[in-house]
């Protein structure tokens, strides 16, 4: 099994949010998003505009990861690039990812200054016994 969900604040700079192009950029996204993220993902359209922020925010998953994970990828490093004043958190896990032998739990996309970094995730990890039986 494969899934991900994802929470990211969308902003043009690390000083202002909207610096006049916010929202030609955000529709960009938004069209990657509908041709890249092709999972059955809740809710269809994912990016908000709530409380003067624009927030991009989804769950996937698929029995098999597929490319699913690498497409992912692709829309974060792009967005990245458009929009590297965003932040925000992406967890995902795959039980069939050849390094969950030595890691069973949740890994963290963390977005923030036009990065993107991995982490392991220390709250709901491992798996079993913190979630699971």
């Amino acid at each position: 099994m494969y899934e991900y969900r994802l929470w990211i604040e969308l902003s043009e700079s690390t000083e202002e949010s909207d610096c006049g192009q916010l929202e030609a950029k955000i529709l960009e996204l938004q069209a990657l998003i509908n041709e890249k993220l092709t999972l059955i993902r809740s809710p269809t359209e994912c990016i908000f505009h709530v409380n003067y922020c624009d927030i991009f925010q989804c769950s996937a998953g698929t029995n098999h990861r597929g490319r699913a994970h690498e497409d992912l990828l692709e829309v974060l490093e792009h967005l990245i690039k458009i929009l590297p004043g965003s932040h925000g958190l992406v967890y995902w896990v795959d039980d069939e990812d050849p390094g969950a032998s030595y890691f069973d739990g949740y890994r963290v996309l963390v977005i923030a200054r036009g990065q993107i970094h991995e982490r392991f995730d220390p709250f709901l990890s491992p798996l079993t016994p913190v979630v699971e039986d």
